[in-house]
């Protein structure tokens, strides 16, 4: 491989990269304003809910039912800002230096640390560092999915539940 052409793999890998991670930050934010979001409106649902339902109504499956419903998609939207850079596989005996996803522990010293990107292989670390930030950010968008489609089926039956409420067969 030419010099010239290594250079522009690596650019094009970098620019990827670079990528990749604005796109699992993207999912963070859109998690976080997404359940702001829910949580404002389930306040205007609850509200709306308590003037169509009777006030006897608070029995212990009632509870439970509202607490998955509102509790649930709260957490799923949480848990799309759990999956970090550091919760994926890491293999740490793969020859590589590792030096985009650094832990601590692996170059102890800026000594060590620059000893390792100099004999390191750029392209193959950022090609590696590339697919790992991919895996992580498949991991957000389909548990950002999930949360999404957990607030809609809960919209979804609180919807129904309050005209039924409301035509008096609730």
């Amino acid at each position: 491989m030419s010099e010239h052409s290594k250079e522009q793999t690596f650019a094009l890998l970098k620019d990827s990269l670079d990528e990749a991670q604005i796109s699992v930050r993207a999912y963070d934010t859109k998690a976080q304003f997404v359940g702001v979001g829910y949580i404002f409106a389930l306040n205007v649902i609850g509200d709306i809910g308590r003037m169509a339902n009777d006030p006897g109504s608070g029995d212990i499956v009632t509870i439970v039912i509202a607490w998955l419903l509102v509790i649930l998609p709260i957490a799923l939207f949480g848990y799309v800002l759990y999956p970090m850079r550091k919760s994926a596989k890491e293999q740490t005996s793969d020859g590589r230096s590792h030096i985009f996803y650094l832990h601590p522990d692996r170059h102890g010293s800026s000594e060590a640390l620059i000893a390792a990107a100099e004999s390191c292989d750029p392209v193959d670390e950022i090609a590696h560092e590339l697919l790992q930030i991919s895996i992580l950010r498949e991991s957000k968008r389909k548990r950002f999915v999930t949360a999404l489609a957990s607030a809609g089926v809960t919209f979804s039956v609180l919807f129904a539940s309050q005209l039924l409420a409301s035509a008096g067969t609730l």
